[in-house]
C-alpha cells in the first residue's frame, strides 16, 4: 500500500529518464505500474492487494559500484502475479520526445551480464542505454539478483 504523503504520477510519456546515484536510463513507461515520489519515509510491507512488496536499489542491480548519494527517493513499482517489485532511484523524469530505439546489435548483446537491456536512444548527441524493467524485477522476485 502506498503511504498517503507519496505521489502517485499516472501520466503516460513513452519513455521516463531514471537517475541512479551516478547513472541514467531510459525505462519504457509501459513497463511500470506505478511511479512513486515519496520523502524519507519507509516502503510499506505489502501493496494494497497484500502481495509482499521486494524493494531492490535500481543502480547497484546494474553497476555495483552506483551505490553512493543522492539518496533514492523516488521508486519504480512493477507489479508481478505474486509479488510487487519496487526499484528505487534518484530522480525520475519524463522524456516527452525521444529519438527512435536502436537495438544493441548481435555482437554487444551476447556478452551482456544480463539480458536487461532493450537497446539505446540517443539523447542530446549522447546515447543513454534502455532497460528491460519488467524482465529486471522478475529476476528480483524470483531472487536470481
Amino acid at each position: 500500500m502506498v503511504q498517503p504523503s507519496a505521489t502517485i504520477d499516472t501520466t503516460p510519456p513513452l519513455l521516463l529518464e531514471v537517475r541512479t546515484a551516478i547513472r541514467c536510463y531510459l525505462v519504457p513507461r509501459s513497463h511500470v505500474d506505478y511511479l512513486v515520489k515519496r520523502g524519507a519515509e519507509p516502503l510499506p510491507e505489502r501493496d494494497e492487494r497484500g502481495r509482499p512488496l521486494v524493494a531492490h536499489e535500481l543502480g547497484a542491480l546494474l553497476d555495483p559500484s552506483d551505490l553512493g548519494l543522492p539518496p533514492r527517493h523516488h521508486a519504480l513499482m512493477v507489479t508481478l502475479r505474486r509479488r510487487t517489485v519496487v526499484l528505487r532511484v534518484a530522480r525520475i523524469e519524463t522524456l516527452t520526445a525521444p529519438g527512435p530505439l536502436q537495438p544493441l546489435g548481435p555482437f554487444i548483446t551476447p556478452h551482456l551480464a544480463r539480458p536487461w537491456l532493450l537497446g539505446a536512444v540517443v539523447v542530446a548527441d549522447m546515447p543513454i542505454l534502455v532497460l528491460d524493467l519488467r524482465r529486471i524485477a522478475a529476476d528480483v522476485a524470483l531472487g536470481v539478483v
